[in-house]
């Protein structure tokens, strides 16, 4: 078993995402169907729980689509939690420290590489050789934190520096709301975080990703050296093509 969004980046393909937040998998079925290179699970924002979670992850592994399971904190519990029901990337918010990354990558890991407690059940009823599953389970796993704070701006070469974070993924929404100004994408104080962030990840020569910002595209972005953009959720989808579909009958018959 591979990592599918590892083996994206290794090819070198600029990863287009979405987020999901809705319960039922045939939404996320749907959309990996639809051709996205990824779909975030969003643990953080929304009404997922791992249970939901597992029910995803099951139908979309026969997909093309990678699948990214954001935790709502940087939670050891909660972080085995989501691994034991098959996850194989995880997105930790609000990631402000080195030392906070490698607390991540060690709730993320097996010993001796970290104190991930041992009970993958779901694991467990699909292979044969639990033991040499286990044994590769840390490297197939692909751990994403993100930059969020004007903290952790401060901070991000370290952070980027930590053995076991794969991935650094800026958070536009709350970085502006770190300095108080909440998506005021144009306030120059923002604008300087979001370079100083960019610049300390590329040192790093890791993966970086993004939800566009501002005058800023998913298209922007992934020109400019991101490897993964995400800008709409499901339910954004959603209600733009239910609004396109209702303009265009009022605009005929009223």
């Amino acid at each position: 078993m591979s990592n599918k969004l590892r083996a994206k980046f290794a090819a070198g393909r600029k990863c287009l995402g979405v987020w999901c937040n809705v319960i039922d998998p045939v939404y996320t079925e749907s959309l990996a169907a639809s051709g996205f290179d990824f779909l975030i699970l969003d643990n953080e924002h929304g009404p997922s729980m791992p249970g939901d979670t597992m029910r995803h992850l099951q139908v979309l592994s026969r997909m093309d689509a990678a699948t990214i399971v954001r935790v709502p904190w940087n939670d050891q519990v909660y972080i085995k939690r989501v691994l034991d029901a098959g996850a194989d990337t995880i997105m930790v918010p609000m990631v402000e420290t080195a030392e906070q990354a490698r607390a991540v990558v060690s709730a993320c890991r097996y010993p001796p590489q970290g104190q991930r407690s041992f009970g993958p059940w779901r694991d467990a009823g699909l292979v044969r050789d639990l033991d040499a599953w286990w044994r590769g389970a840390n490297d197939r796993l692909h751990i994403i934190v993100q930059i969020e704070s004007a903290k952790a701006v401060d901070n991000v070469e370290a952070i980027a520096a930590v053995e076991g974070v794969d991935s650094l993924f800026i958070g536009p929404n709350d970085l502006s709301g770190s300095i108080g100004r909440l998506r005021d994408y144009e306030n120059p104080e923002f604008l300087k975080l979001i370079d100083r962030a960019i610049a300390g990840i590329r040192k790093s020569g890791k993966p970086m990703g993004a939800v566009p910002w501002g005058r800023k595209t998913t298209a922007d972005l992934l020109r400019d050296g991101f490897s993964m953009a995400a800008a709409s959720t499901e339910l954004s989808l959603l209600v733009g093509a239910a609004r396109a579909e209702v303009d265009a009958h009022k605009a005929v018959f009223g």
